[in-house]
């Protein structure tokens, strides 16, 4: 790992044991001690540049799984409603194998829906008498979970906003 020697005004590569090592990194030139988070300061663009990058794909990343099961929830009404049974299916079978996986990582956001998602499959059955009904009252508990959680966070942000302008 490259570390940036101020005295000597140089990079030296380091093991990475060194470096999270307790021990102090010693410069190999002048034999003065180096910060174990010390930078070049000419390379400091290029890091912060790639930092942001790094920041904006997260943050895309973020957006996608934002949108993931509201986008499968109105694909999965459409298809109810055009009578695509086989892309209503589909598009339920992704989005409770999503949900089972964000359960099964510890990474689900809307835990709630361990009770809604069921509870809105029983009474898209009771409703339709169908499967295809079952499927629809999964995705309108995802629709109306995306919905009041969008007007909800629009309108606390809107009130920080004019809390902030006062």
């Amino acid at each position: 790992m490259l570390r940036y020697c101020t005295y000597c005004e140089k990079d030296f590569d380091f093991p990475p044991l060194s470096v999270s090592g307790k021990d102090d990194l010693i410069c190999p030139e002048c034999g003065r001690v180096i910060g174990k988070n010390s930078r070049n300061p000419a390379g400091k663009e290029q890091i912060e540049k790639t930092e942001e990058e790094i920041g904006n794909l997260y943050a895309r990343l973020l957006h996608l799984s934002y949108i993931f099961y509201l986008t499968l929830g109105i694909i999965g009404v459409l298809a109810f409603v055009t009578g695509s049974v086989k892309l209503l299916y589909i598009v339920t079978g992704i989005s409770i194998t999503a949900y089972v996986l964000q359960f099964l990582t510890g990474t689900l956001t809307f835990v709630s829906g361990l009770i809604f998602l069921p509870a809105g499959a029983v009474l898209g059955y009771m409703y339709f008498k169908s499967i295809p009904g079952l499927c629809l009252g999964i995705h309108v508990v995802f629709l109306i979970r995306h919905l009041v959680r969008d007007v909800i966070f629009r309108l606390i942000f809107f009130l920080l906003g004019k809390a902030g302008s006062c």
